[in-house]
């Protein structure tokens, strides 16, 4: 599953981090489950490094938080791991994430989901979610 979206927002960066001078290098999404989830910074030239990861490109907002652009689960390879398998659009300014901590295809599969399923659920609810392309 490929997703291109816009927008699901970054919930704060961690304090923790932030407070040990590691800056705003990581940032958490929230799911519809109300599950947060842990994404880093990475440089745009270093995505095909990760392999079994789960990939977001977000743009930053002028309020500090990220607008999800395009997610989606990584295989083996590094590449897209379903669909049409497309690479991401990474422009100037954007911000490339990973979600090391899935353990399983089907649990990157599920963060992936549960991501969408809130972008959805803000769409109905009024916000600014204005697309949810999804390749399956």
């Amino acid at each position: 599953m490929v997703a291109v979206l816009q927008l699901l927002l970054s919930d704060q960066p961690p304090e923790v981090p932030r407070k040990a001078g590691l800056g705003d290098r990581f940032h958490y999404f929230r799911g519809a489950s109300g599950r947060r989830y842990l994404f880093s910074e990475v440089p745009a030239k270093d995505i095909a490094n990760f392999a079994s990861a789960v990939a977001v490109v977000a743009e930053r907002r002028m309020d500090g938080r990220l607008a999800v652009t395009w997610i989606a689960p990584l295989d083996r390879f590094g590449h897209a791991a379903m669909g049409d398998r497309r690479e991401p659009r990474v422009r100037p300014g954007t911000v490339v994430l990973i979600h090391l901590l899935s353990a399983s295809d089907a649990e990157r599969q599920a963060l992936v989901a549960d991501l969408l399923a809130s972008a959805a659920v803000r769409a109905t609810a009024g916000s600014e979610v204005s697309a949810i392309a999804l390749a399956a």
